[in-house]
Formats: structure tokens, sequence, C-alpha cells
């Protein structure tokens, strides 16, 4: 998954790099009723404050000092040698974060190296884990140009997994959104996540609609979700605008919900809008070329565009690369002939990547690619089916439309057939005579 910003793209390579999931996570399945337990590292803040960090320059030698001693607080506390894999990988991811924002000169690199070395030399079991922090100082020891640390709430996979609420675009039952939101709120309380609320929750909030858009959402559970993020917004006024695009997401982008309208211009400068493609099923796909996932969907829209040649089927495209050549010159090499809206328009200034279109910051979009599945009637039936899984996803939608068609057909044919019983029953009672007589009357006046 390409990530919106390279800032949070980096926060969670790293995440995948340490590779240890912190929190024990529930069992995988929509019948996990308990959220996992959350390390004691994550229930209070060990360190100085994330902000003493931001646009300070070099890293003085008196917050390298306080830096160092709060580590070796927390890793030598009881809760952390109790579990010392999961509490010291967070204590460190921690503790790197706030590496990532001032500059830290090379002396200072070496100091902190001989640290860990002495680390490993006391837990020579948990090597692999105190190395993997080593590599990462190397990534970090440069000030980050977005001005923001990686995420510490992304460590945590408080909202469990994917799988774990994977509905197939079916209806969630009330205790999967209870748990979904019980889950989000024990996250956001996070003492990190508290403190650095529109930075930190971002990634919680995003995780949280991808959860809910593997299914499908009732207007009462919508109503509970908006009211939390209501009591959110309360609570947390500088994060209004954060807070109103997941309300949005939680009104419109999930499946059940009539699909917003998409109006602008495809990469030949021609006007159209995705209503005009109401009574068909249409792909939705939220790509770019700068984006290796995307690419990898190519062969199966190339699939798609000639297995449903003649269907009531249809892929576009919203394109977030920084140039309209790009987007242009790929869909001849790669011979994608399907519409797209190009969203880059917005962001003159980007080189690559425009992944903040207006089109995408509407929907929503963190993840690249984004795939939404809409059937004839405007509704979103599913989001991110990939590859295989998507062509089977229309699949579903072609023939759900085809029998629709042939009922509505048959019930037509019955209706006539009724018709004309009770027609010939009218003649039959009336007799031969008076029909006889009835149709000279009638040529006669």
């Amino acid at each position: 998954m390409m990530l919106k910003t390279l800032a949070v793209a980096v926060a969670l390579g790293a995440s995948f790099f340490l590779g240890a999931v912190l929190a024990r996570v529930a069992p995988s399945g929509s019948d996990a009723e308990t959220s996992p337990p959350i390390p004691a590292a994550a229930q209070r803040i060990w360190f100085p404050p994330i902000g003493d960090f931001v646009d300070k320059g070099p890293l003085d030698e008196a917050s390298l000092d306080a830096l160092l001693e709060s580590l070796e607080a927390a890793l030598t506390h009881e809760e952390t040698l109790a579990d010392f894999e999961t509490e010291a990988d967070l204590h460190l991811w921690s503790f790197i974060r706030r590496l990532a924002l001032p500059e830290v000169a090379e002396d200072q690199q070496k100091r902190i190296k001989t640290y860990l070395d002495e680390l490993i030399e006391r837990h020579p079991d948990h090597e692999a884990m105190i190395r993997r922090t080593a590599t990462l100082l190397d990534s970090y020891a440069d000030p980050s140009p977005a001005k923001r640390p990686p995420s510490f709430s992304g460590r945590l996979m408080l909202l469990g997994e994917v799988d774990e609420f994977d509905n197939d675009g079916q209806p969630f039952e009330d205790r999967q959104v209870d748990l979904l939101v019980e889950r989000l709120d024990a996250l956001l309380s996070l003492p990190e996540v508290v403190g650095d609320f529109a930075n930190e929750s971002s990634l919680g909030f995003w995780r949280f609609g991808n959860r809910l858009q593997m299914g499908r959402v009732t207007p009462d559970q919508t109503k509970r979700i908006v009211r939390y993020l209501d009591e959110l917004t309360e609570k947390h006024p500088e994060a209004q605008e954060e807070l109103a695009k997941h309300r949005f997401l939680v009104r419109h982008l999930i499946p059940g919900n009539v699909a917003p309208n998409i109006a602008g211009t495809d990469t030949d400068g021609v006007d159209f809008q995705l209503e005009d493609y109401r009574g068909k099923i249409v792909a939705l796909v939220f790509s770019g070329q700068w984006c290796g996932p995307c690419r990898v969907e190519y062969p199966y829209q190339r699939a798609m565009l000639d297995i449903y040649d003649e269907e009531d089927v249809v892929i576009l495209g919203v394109n977030s690369d920084a140039e309209l050549e790009t987007i242009r010159r790929a869909k001849i090499d790669e011979e994608l002939s399907y519409r797209t809206w190009w969203d880059g328009h917005s962001q003159p200034d980007a080189d690559v990547v425009a992944a903040e279109g207006p089109i995408a910051t509407e929907w929503s979009v963190q993840g690249w690619p984004t795939i939404y599945v809409i059937d004839g009637e405007g509704v979103i039936r599913h989001v991110n089916k990939r590859g295989g899984g998507l062509i089977a996803a229309v699949d579903e939608l072609l023939n759900e439309k085809r029998m629709a068609e042939y009922e509505a057909r048959m019930e037509a044919e019955v209706e006539e057939a009724e018709e004309q019983e009770d027609a010939d029953e009218a003649e039959d009672a009336e007799g031969p005579a008076a029909v006889k007589i009835r149709k000279i009357s009638g040529d006669t006046f």
C-alpha cells in the first residue's frame, strides 16, 4: 500500500520493518470480542514531550542526555523486563521517533550506537530487535523534511488486522461496530496520541475507516459512530477538519451508501461525471504510475476491458501523477483505454506524486491503489478488491444485474399473460353472440 505522504510512508515502513506486533492481537475472525492488551510502554509518556524536538535544529547535548536517561529508566523498569521483546521494542521506537526531528550529529550517533551495543550485551536474546533500532537510527539521523515525527500509534495494531473485520461487503453486527469503536477510543486515549492528537490520530482513523469499508454499516450504526466522532470533536477542536473527513467517510464511503459524484475532465480535457455512468457497474480506481502496487493491477484491468467489452461494466480512474503527460503516456503504453480524471492539477509544485488532489481528498484516499466497486444504482458495494478479487466482485454484481433483469422480464410476461387470461375469461362469459354484436356495434359507431 502506497501512502499519501512520504512521512507516513516512512513511519509505516519502519513499523513493518521492525516486524513485531506490539499488541497481542485478539484471534482473527469476527468472533473476537475483546481488545488486545495495551503494552505498558504505551500507557504513559516515558520520554520528554515530542514537541520539545520540533523545529529545534541540531540536537543539543542536554536533550540527548535527557533522552538516554529516559530510555535507560524505561528499559530497566520491571514492566519492561517482564516482557522485554514487546515493551523494549516500543520504548526504542519512542526514542528513535524523537530523533527524527532534530539533526543528530555524528558523534551523537556514535554515542547512541555505543549504548545500543551495551544493551545487546545485557540482553543477548533480543539482539535482532535492538539491531533493528540501530538501523533505524541511520535512517532518522537527518531531520524530517515534513517536520513531523513518525507515528507512535501506527506501531500498535489495536484495531486488529483487516481480515478480522472482513465482511465482504455484508452488514456488520452491532458487536463488531462496538468493538471497532472501543479499540479506536483506546488508541486515541493513549498519552502519546493525546499529546499530539492532530498528527497521531490520523493513522488510527484511517485504519478504522479501512475496517468499516470491509462491510456494510446500518443507518443506526452510522448514527452511533457519527455521535462518537462528534464527541471527539468537542474534546479535540484542533482536529475538527480531520474529524470532518472521517465523518464524511462513515456517512458516504462505506458499502451500502450512494457514492458521491465526481465531476471533472478526463486526460483529453473532456468534462465527465461519475453519475454519467449510472446504470453500469463501475470499478473506480485511484491510482498513479508512481505507485508500484497500482501498476500490478494493470494486467487485471486490461483483462476486464476485454472480458466486459460488451457488458454494462466500466473502469474509471482517478490519477495522482504530478504530470498529466505521465498518465497519458502510461495509458498508451499499458493499453489502458478507460477514462481517467487527472487529480494532480491542484498541486503544481509536486515533483512525482500529487496524491492530495481534490477528488482523492474528498474520498479520504490514504492508500494507493484504492478501488471502489459501484453497482448500477450508484451504490458502493465493495472497497479495495484487487486482482482476481476485483473481477470476481464485478462478476457477482453483473450476475445480480442479469438476474434482476430476468426477474423483471418474467414478471412482465406473467402480468401480460394474466391480463390476456382475464380478457379471455371475460370474452367467454359474454358468450359468442354478445361478442359478435359488440364487434358489429363497434364497427358501426
